[in-house]
């Protein structure tokens, strides 16, 4: 009896070990990092950024893999968390994104664009209903808050074909006060609190492997991930107008990154269902150290 509990102990060491070693090899070869290795991209705006991959560093007692870029990133309005993570990390089951923080600064940053250019055109559109002479201003204030997921779960390691994972979730809460003044006399100034609550679900699915061309060259077998996300926003009171300040912005998106073996990220599509922009991302050349002595390099 005793011999056959260390005959299954054993086992379960063994199979133990090998999950965590396959799940390792399937992101290293979707996903490789060795220490020196670079990627130099182009978006659809001719804009290009290279990522290099750098020594692990400690992120709040944990230690984490990392990329830096250059150039600096100067607006998180411009950020995606999709392709630029800064540190992240690798195990038996997840390559996972720690991008929680990040999430949060693009989403106040985007969402204090879209203030100033949906209260700008909220001035015009109110003013040009009134005769010269009379003039109607606006002003908004608001407080943000922003609770993203510490995590974007990039890629499930050892996994399978057409199922699907949630790989984000953010909640955001802004509570608005909205004041109107004229110089019409007889029309006092007028006031509205809103609270406008916005909830996002992105879920992640491998749909298959394909080839795919770019100005790096061909590329066979790529991993071909697709991201969907979902948004709920909901304001109290109901005030359509305040709603659809945001819907272009946080209307459902999809994400597709094409991912090629020993290589990784090659090329990325991102198109917004209402806004109908399509943001592109191109893998142009790149220079990956496969051992400590030698180099794979495309141009």
């Amino acid at each position: 009896m005793l011999k056959e509990i260390r005959i299954a102990f054993v086992l379960l060491l063994v199979f133990g070990f090998s999950a965590v070693s396959i799940g390792n090899e399937w992101a290293n070869y979707y996903f490789p990092d060795t220490l020196g290795s670079s990627w130099t991209y182009q978006n659809q705006d001719g804009d290009e950024f290279t990522r290099y991959a750098i020594e692990p560093q400690d992120v709040d007692g944990e230690t984490h893999r990392a990329f830096s870029y250059e150039p600096a990133l100067e607006n998180w309005a411009d950020y995606d968390y999709h392709t630029h993570p800064y540190f992240y990390f690798v195990d038996d089951d997840w390559t996972a994104f720690l991008v929680g923080g990040d999430i949060e600064n693009a989403t106040r940053a985007v969402t204090e664009q879209i203030w100033q250019e949906s209260i700008s055109t909220m001035k015009e559109q109110i003013n040009s209903q009134f005769p010269e002479g009379v003039s109607i201003d606006l002003d908004v204030t608001y407080d943000l808050d922003i609770q993203a997921q510490d995590y974007f779960y990039f890629l499930p390691n050892n996994a399978t074909f057409n199922e699907e994972w949630e790989a984000l979730s953010i909640d955001m809460l802004i509570d608005m006060q909205l004041g109107l003044t004229s110089n019409v006399p007889g029309f006092p100034p007028t006031s509205q609190a809103i609270t406008m609550s916005l909830s996002l679900i992105e879920t992640g699915v491998i749909t298959g492997t394909e080839t795919v061309d770019t100005e790096a060259g061909p590329f066979d077998d790529c991993l071909v991930i697709s991201y969907s996300t979902a948004a709920a926003i909901e304001t109290d009171p109901e005030i359509p107008e305040a709603k659809s300040m945001f819907a272009d912005a946080y209307s459902e998106s999809t994400t597709t990154l094409w991912l090629a073996p020993n290589v990784g990220l090659v090329k990325m599509e991102q198109a917004s269902e209402n806004s109908g922009v399509v943001r592109t991302l191109e893998l142009t050349n790149y220079e990956i150290n496969t051992t400590a002595s030698g180099r794979s390099e495309s141009n």
